[in-house]
């Protein structure tokens, strides 16, 4: 029997979570590693398809574009849609649409189809992000959120991690048809995790009229939830998007970096790729561990290592000395993506979390868009060392104005309870 979470019961007097409630928190956990896997397999090979088709450093830049822009501009739309309609519907129906349009690159292979083609992925992942970040408050309540957004990040991540090498063998072995047929297979894999988990969320019914329903018909309607009028998550936003920018940034200098600046190998360079991703694993988990700090400290702690690390790097006296800082990065990485998730989760109304993870999708994608950008004019006048220290004091000093901001209204009554009192 499925559970309809519109207005899940969660608190102190609420019924211990079942075996099924984490049965299905492991498989969304699941549909997450595998999707973010087949897609990371699919970009690489849409990349490389590109360039064998001729097309120049234009194309690929269209190419990222086209996965990080259409989040940002569905943001309002997708968030709606994730707070409206029945969890299950939209991850069977945008998963199906995606596996087509996997398939469809391996038949229509020209650089505009496949960056078209790319746009259409990525606004499907748009809708469906939401809901995988919606279900684990839904799924276990909010007093367990710390411990199934911990378990859904660390596979999330696991899938990151596991996926460059696997999309390298795939494509040296079988060339680029393989891998986008392994995305159509994990979206499958989606759909699939959609009709298995037994919670859904605004299961048949629309939530703004459950809402009113609620309030009843001679109360007054609850002023309308926007994550801005919660100027915590306002700042911790704010403030992910710049590090993540920062970060962003590094992603397009590292190769000159290590290769020009160091006159690496190109296996020194792969090293020091892969010690980042290392380090999203453990810093996923740690969160978990760290049961004495509030979440806001975590965060904070978090953005600080992101900023030491890009820093450090900066003033690296040789190649190896990356390393440490780069796990040191991966780690902060890990531990915010998780923290974030938690606390969108507990502080967001259940009706309107779907915006909420819609507008972090949109935090998350401008954030690198600026950074590849600027990554790139930064070349055009200083060296890659330069672009990583002024980088490093960027993310710290955004941290340093905004971390007041994020403790200082931590304590502050979210708009969530807001809400609730409203609706009584």
């Amino acid at each position: 029997m499925a559970t309809d979470t519109t207005s899940p019961t969660t608190g102190a007097g609420s019924p211990p979570v079942s075996r099924a409630a984490w049965r299905d928190v492991y498989i969304l956990a699941g549909m997450r590693g595998l999707s973010f896997a087949g897609d990371i397999a699919a970009e690489t090979a849409i990349a490389l398809q590109l360039q064998a088709n001729g097309a120049g450093s234009y194309a690929v830049m269209a190419l990222l574009l086209a996965a990080t822009v259409p989040p940002v501009l569905l943001s309002p739309l997708t968030g709606k849609v994730a707070d409206r309609f029945d969890s299950r519907t939209l991850m069977v129906a945008v998963g199906s649409l995606q596996a087509l349009i996997c398939v469809a690159m391996t038949i229509w292979t020209s650089p505009a189809v496949l960056i078209a083609l790319s746009a259409l992925l990525s606004a499907g992942l748009a809708f469906t992000h939401p809901v995988f970040g919606a279900l684990p408050s839904a799924i276990v309540g909010k007093d367990n959120v710390p411990r199934a957004s911990s378990i859904s990040q660390t596979w999330a991540m696991a899938g990151m991690v596991a996926a460059p090498g696997i999309a390298g063998f795939l494509i040296g072995r079988f060339g680029v048809t393989v891998p986008l047929l392994i995305d159509a297979l994990s979206f499958a894999a989606v759909v699939a995790g959609g009709l298995l988990i037994r919670t859904r969320l605004h299961k048949g019914r629309d939530a703004k009229a459950a809402a009113g329903k609620d309030a009843g018909a001679d109360e007054p309607a609850a002023t309308p939830y926007k994550v801005t009028s919660d100027r915590f998550l306002t700042a911790v936003l704010i403030l992910s998007g710049a590090v993540m920018a920062a970060a962003s940034i590094i992603n397009v200098l590292i190769v000159f970096y290590v290769r020009e600046t160091f006159g690496a190998s190109e296996e020194t360079y792969g090293l020091i790729m892969s010690a980042w991703m290392l380090g999203l694993i453990p810093g996923g988990m740690l969160v978990r561990r760290l049961k004495r700090l509030s979440h806001e400290a975590i965060l904070i702690g978090t953005f600080l290592c992101i900023g030491v690390a890009i820093l450090g790097t900066g003033l690296a006296p040789g190649v190896w000395w990356i390393l440490p800082f780069y796990v040191l990065g991966g780690i902060g990485n890990g531990a915010q993506a998780t923290v974030t998730h938690i606390l969108l989760n507990v502080r967001v109304p259940d009706t309107h979390r779907g915006r909420a993870f819609a507008a972090l999708g949109a935090v998350s994608n401008t954030g690198p868009a600026l950074g590849y950008l600027i990554g790139g004019a930064i070349l055009s006048f200083t060296t890659p060392r330069y672009g990583f220290l002024a980088a490093g004091v960027f993310a710290l000093a955004a941290l340093a104005v905004f971390a007041n901001g994020v403790l200082k209204n931590s304590d502050a009554e979210a708009p969530a309870a807001r809400l609730s009192e409203a609706t009584r």
